[in-house]
């Protein structure tokens, strides 16, 4: 997990309630629990304190001052919007040191396609995409052909002349696949494709981009006349690939479920990423305890770290026993006490394993 949202980074956070993370700055991952890939500052600031749930709520951009840790930080938050009907599917946001330049946003242009049904509800070719205004610069579109399409595409032209020869196959598996899920109910996964397209359509110099799709496909109800499928597009390296779809569902159900628990729990408790033993989420008597401003274990174990990590990371691979250790902690103040560390594993979606530690003082 080598990417991570730190103060001075834009984060593109989607999913239900922007849950998920699938980039910072430049750099795609997830799609994961937020949680998991972004560090302390942007995430007491961003999720703790819900701006980014807020944001869902209300679709409305924000820059505010807010003074944490002593320090004041500039908290940016830039709604992505739906083109054709204005559903929110994505927030960029940032935590920027005070008084600093703000750097770019990365360019994600937002989409949404409109597939027609017919009398018995199958989808028909009747199917057109349209696209904001990034979109057609991420694509480089001609200017004069972009004001010719007024916002969208005939879907069967998109695919043709904009998408690689070499991927319109799997493109379209993408949309026929989701297309379909839909029709059965099954709605609200994030779907992910790496593609390469062609770029500067209708000027006479063209080019080649690798881009990142991030989709999800709107409940389709019986009496819908369309299916509604929406998401946004990033450029990516090359050497960046989905290579399946990635689905991320359970992330945000089991974050809503530690936090529950945490807030009944009358021991310092918290969440730690197993590869980092960066401490993701903590309980109120944590903070009680002053534990809460560190970023890791490590910070305030006075343990080896090999241990420490190594027996954190056996624990966690067992999310129906706990194992427990003696260790020494070295509190704010300078102390050292010795207690005992009690450590379960959790699962966060598809790709997280974390672990849940209680402290016996």
């Amino acid at each position: 997990m080598s990417v991570q949202l730190d103060v001075g980074s834009w984060g593109l956070f989607c999913g239900h309630e922007g849950r998920q993370i699938v980039l910072v700055d430049n750099e795609a991952c997830g799609p994961s629990s937020a949680r998991k890939y972004t560090r302390r500052i942007p995430r007491e600031l961003l999720l703790d304190e819900n701006r980014i749930t807020h944001a869902y709520q209300t679709g409305h951009p924000s820059t505010e001052t807010i003074s944490h840790h002593g320090k004041e930080w500039v908290v940016v938050l830039r709604p992505i919007l739906s083109p054709r009907s204005g559903s929110l599917i994505g927030v960029l946001a940032g935590v920027f040191p005070s008084g600093g330049r703000l750097p770019g946003p990365p360019l994600v242009g937002a989409w949404e396609w409109e597939i027609e049904r017919n009398c018995e509800g199958q989808p028909t070719p009747q199917r057109r995409t349209y696209w904001d205004r990034n979109l057609f610069d991420l694509y480089a579109v001609n200017l004069n052909v972009a004001q010719q399409r007024q916002g969208y595409w005939e879907a069967g032209e998109w695919a043709s002349e904009l998408i690689a020869k070499s991927d319109q196959m799997r493109v379209n598996s993408l949309v026929r696949d989701g297309i379909q899920e839909g029709l059965m109910g099954v709605t609200g996964m994030i779907r992910c494709l790496t593609y390469n397209i062609v770029t500067g359509y209708g000027s006479e110099s063209q080019g080649r981009k690798h881009l990142r799709l991030i989709g999800q496909i709107v409940p389709v109800e019986p009496d819908d006349d369309k299916i509604i499928i929406q998401g946004f597009s990033f450029e990516v390296p090359d050497t960046f690939h989905d290579m399946a779809f990635v689905q991320d569902v359970h992330a945000g159900r089991v974050d809503d479920v530690l936090r529950g628990v945490m807030a009944l729990a009358r021991e310092p408790v918290a969440v730690v990423d197993v590869e980092t033993l960066e401490v993701l989420m903590t309980s109120a008597a944590w903070w009680l305890e002053d534990f809460g401003h560190v970023g890791g274990l490590g910070e305030f174990v006075v343990h080896d770290p090999v241990v420490l990590y190594d027996f954190t990371k056996n624990a966690a691979e067992d999310t129906e026993n706990s194992s427990s250790m003696k260790v020494d902690l070295r509190r704010l103040d300078g102390s050292v006490q010795r207690v005992s560390m009690t450590v379960i594993g959790a699962r966060s979606g598809v790709h997280g394993r974390d672990a849940v530690i209680r402290l016996d003082l």
